[in-house]
């Protein structure tokens, strides 16, 4: 069979073209640090991008139209929102202490209000040489316009009329999107989700009113963010790791504390529960526990039992974020009292999209409170557009499942044969049936049926090199598509652990000590056959062999690795 062979320009997203594309084809390690850096010899060559990196392409357009109609200062950059909290979003994040050399003061920051379309935006302007200190605000709370949302804002861009907003006070209030037949059927689909195959149908309680739309998947976890420190505040913890915008965002934004735990193990648990006695001890409250499963990049799989005991035990709310094993493949909303997922990766499937969603657990005994609270302060903004194409493209997600589940599952394997090979470049895969935990993951695999027949481990798996030399020849070999997203048609190649979490030499060792390592390969598997990723990742081996046969015989002496030691 033959080697695969990626058929995008370098900037552009995954096949078939399109302006709504979210991926970006970026190959090679360096392009990968140089992307990381904001290089912009690299920027300039994007197209296509996540659209929470930034205001790229539709939507940079449509933010420079309304800039040009309203006047904003000469030299001056800009954000634009639907939410009218997002300005407190920006004012957090670019005051804060963490931008260091790169922080503003209030007094950079202007506020704008505009009705295009029926359709309110807020604009957040500050001087275009401070926008590295700005556009975190975009980037981690994920609140930020689609691209759907900016075409259609640029095609009504003539029926502009500015609202009055005097010097950033008195916010004008706005009335969101209304809800259509695609959130209520997108609502209706997730509650369907949710019951399907379940372990123990008794226990899934859940009804279409508590489902909640988001944008993003990162605007659920700002939502929740805010929500559970209204209801119930206190310290907030994430276990296991977390996508980077997320750490980053509650550890600025949590004003009693934040605790990070890296290992999931019974042994990191243990250290879990010593800090919640202490935290019990000392009187202080713990609002909610955040945790992955099974976790991204790592694939690890919390023993969600014992986590459900000790959030009884201790009266936190505890938040179970499932994208990576998906509502096809797993069932744990039992043992949550909030389930949040990321509807723009394997929900949705074909990269063109943004969503998330958040589904209150009936059965919580937080559920009264936390329903009354979203009920009372929730408010649309996931657009309408954006709406009909993630129900439209998860039509057929079981059937993607289940190919998406195979595909993982056979690389994972053919790449564990290799890890058990002491001389083979692999040092370990990183997979749930490949790993020690894997009895917890198979607890919660949803039951088989006739869509579904194998409920799987998802389509996320990575692979760790025994150095990043080999694993830099591996990934630049390798003939994916590389670049950041999960869960899409296509297979994808990431050194992720590189750009999400390299750039900080402190941070970067800090994860280290729980196995987010450099020399780290992640992998989404894609709908292609399935010997052709088979073979395409054994080309790519050839040159991570190369690279460790050259490695083992070069000189090791004192002599040959300094010199002769003679001066000339």
């Amino acid at each position: 069979m033959p080697v695969l062979k990626p058929a995008s320009e370098f900037g552009r997203c995954v096949p078939p073209d399109s302006q709504y594309g979210i991926t970006t084809y970026a190959p090679g390690w360096d392009s990968a640090i140089a992307f990381r850096e904001g290089d912009p010899n690299i920027m300039k060559r994007v197209v296509h991008i996540y659209p929470r990196f930034g205001p790229f392409g539709p939507v940079g357009e449509t933010l420079r139209a309304i800039c040009a109609k309203i006047k904003t200062p000469e030299g001056h950059g800009a954000l634009y929102f639907t939410s009218p909290r997002s300005l407190d979003a920006v004012r957090a994040h670019s005051t804060h202490p963490n931008r260091k050399e790169k922080v503003l003061a209030e007094s950079d920051l202007g506020h704008r209000c505009v009705d295009i379309g029926g359709v309110r935006i807020y604009l957040v302007t500050f001087p275009a040489a401070k926008t590295p200190g700005v556009i975190g605000a975009w980037q981690n709370p994920g609140i930020g316009v689609s691209i759907r949302l900016a075409e259609y804002l640029h095609k009504n861009i003539d029926s502009l009329t500015e609202v009055d907003f005097p010097n950033g006070s008195a916010v004008p209030p706005t009335e969101y999107f209304p809800q259509g037949e695609a959130h209520s059927r997108l609502k209706d689909r997730i509650m369907g989700l949710l019951h399907r195959a379940a372990i123990e149908p008794e226990k899934i309680k859940l009804q279409t009113k508590d489902v909640f739309l988001y944008q993003t998947g990162m605007a659920a976890i700002f939502s929740i963010h805010h929500a559970l420190l209204q209801y119930r505040p206190g310290s907030v913890a994430i276990l296991g790791i977390a996508f980077h915008s997320t750490v980053h965002y509650i550890q600025e934004n949590s004003p009693h504390d934040y605790e990070h735990f890296g290992p999931v193990d019974p042994k990191g648990i243990d250290i879990f529960e010593v800090w919640l006695d202490e935290q019990a001890a000392a009187g202080k409250d713990v609002s909610y526990v955040l945790t992955e499963f099974p976790s991204n990049p790592l694939l690890a799989s919390i023993d969600l039992a014992r986590l459900k005991k000790l959030s009884e035990k201790h009266n936190f709310v505890l938040v179970l974020d499932d994208t990576v094993g998906s509502f096809a493949n797993i069932d744990v909303i039992a043992h949550s009292d909030i389930l949040v997922s990321s509807l723009t990766k394997t929900f949705s499937g074909y990269a063109n999209v943004m969503g998330g969603s958040v589904v209150l657990n009936p059965l919580s005994p937080h559920y009264d409170g936390l329903f009354s609270h979203w009920t009372m302060t929730f408010h649309n903004e996931l657009f309408t557009a954006d709406a009909e194409v993630l129900l439209s493209n998860s039509d057929d997600y079981l059937a993607r499942s289940v190919i998406l589940n195979r595909n993982a599952a056979a690389m994972a394997n053919h790449l564990q044969r290799l890890a058990e090979d002491t001389s083979s470049p692999v040092s370990k895969l990183l997979y749930p049936t490949c790993l020690p935990d894997y009895d917890i993951y198979k607890s919660y695999l949803r039951r088989p049926t006739p869509e579904l027949e194998e409920p799987g481990a998802g389509c996320l798996l990575s692979i760790d090199f025994e150095s990043v030399e080999t694993a830099k020849a591996f990934y630049d070999r390798l003939a994916f598509y590389p670049g950041p997203h999960l869960g899409a048609h296509r297979t994808l190649s990431f050194c992720y652990n590189t750009l999400a979490f390299g750039k900080d030499a402190d941070e970067a060792a800090y994860h280290r000590s729980y196995g987010i390592l450099e020399e780290t390969i992640r992998i989404s598997a894609g709908l292609e056959d399935v010997q052709d990723l088979l073979d395409t990742l054994d080309d790519a081996l050839v040159a991570a062999n190369e690279v460790k046969e050259q490695r083992l015989q070069a000189p090791t002496t004192v002599e040959a690795v300094a010199g002769t030691g003679v001066a000339s």
